[in-house]
């Protein structure tokens, strides 16, 4: 037991760190593209970010442990709006801009609702996880090329701040485009590499406890997985670019929803379990409510909301791990 302990704190030491790397030479690769940060932040960055929890959800479903997957993919959304918004809104008031924002929120619920309704049956099939993959594919292509027609130059000088928005290697060679591959593909490996430990720990560790796979993956590893958009948003609101924080997390989540149980539903289709769908689903219907309504209300987190979201996140947390490992539900 205390073997798996180890591979989980380690795997996630690895994936922070490789989380580092990718999420720099992300955002380095947006200032080559003079993209606006908020665009950056629901395109590429938050692509960079979502890949620990792209690795863990093949690996989980090339295991059979597609459970995993999707906990670590739902509970990553509430990690993301819960924790980490609400962290970033706690630290500095967030302000955004309301035309920027209104499409990524719109897309974040429809990809919520769809994941939802292919779940009512308690069966997420292989045809479905690749409508979930292509819906993801679609909106981040659409994304992209629609900002990507209406740059101006003040979102050109807006882009050539964005590396000192997030943590980044101080060889100069590493600020050119070749270092920036090489700092890209360093990052992936080594975030590969990690979610391979967490993987195995986690799921020997659940084995060991009697803790069920999904409880393991809304947690331990969802929070893990969701290091790098933590360190995103810390860094952005210490900076005063948190809209860069807010557009990550969605971003992230879009990515979440549709690549990351797309996938593991292509492997071998995900069993949604009834605990999920009165529970789980609910809560994930929630936080994105909450945000939304905190967003369209004023294009603003402030300090008393981002409260408000940790305390909500943290009361999912003590209701889920009570009903499901209390109760042995």
């Amino acid at each position: 037991m205390w073997t798996d302990a180890l591979w989980v704190v380690s795997g996630l030491a690895l994936i922070i760190q490789g989380g580092n790397l990718f999420v720099a030479a992300a955002v380095r690769i947006a200032k080559f593209l003079r993209m606006p940060r908020v665009v950056v932040g629901t395109t590429l960055v938050s692509l960079a970010t979502t890949t620990p929890e792209m690795v863990v959800s093949v690996m989980s479903g090339m295991r059979g442990e597609s459970e995993l997957a999707v906990g670590n993919a739902v509970g990553s959304c509430l990690c993301n709006v819960g924790l980490i918004l609400g962290l970033t809104a706690v630290m500095k008031t967030v302000e955004v801009h309301r035309k920027a924002i209104l499409l990524p929120l719109a897309a974040m619920g429809v990809c919520g609702g769809v994941l939802v309704a292919f779940g009512i049956g308690g069966l997420i099939s292989r045809a479905e996880g690749w409508v979930l993959i292509a819906i993801g594919f679609g909106y981040y292509v659409y994304d992209f090329s629609r900002h990507w027609k209406s740059r101006d130059p003040v979102k050109v000088r807006e882009a050539t701040a964005i590396e000192a928005d997030v943590i980044h290697v101080g060889r100069a060679w590493f600020q050119t485009r070749p270092g920036t591959v090489v700092q890209f593909l360093a990052g992936a490996g080594v975030v590969v590499l990690g979610s391979r430990l967490l993987v195995d720990g986690a799921v020997s560790l659940a084995g060991g406890l009697g803790v069920p796979a999904m409880v393991v993956g809304l947690t331990v590893v969802a929070v893990g997985t969701s290091m790098p958009e933590l360190i995103t948003a810390i860094t952005s609101s210490r900076n005063s670019v948190s809209d860069l924080a807010v557009g990550n997390v969605i971003g992230a989540n879009i990515a979440n929803l549709t690549f990351i149980v797309g996938v593991a539903a292509v492997f071998a289709g995900v069993r949604i379990e009834a605990r999920d769908q009165w529970l789980n689903f609910p809560a994930l219907a929630g936080m994105f409510g909450l945000l939304t309504w905190m967003l369209v209300r004023d294009p603003r987190l402030t300090r008393r909301e981002g409260v408000w979201l940790m305390v909500t996140y943290g009361l999912y947390l003590v209701i889920v791990t009570t009903v499901t490992v209390v109760r042995g539900v």
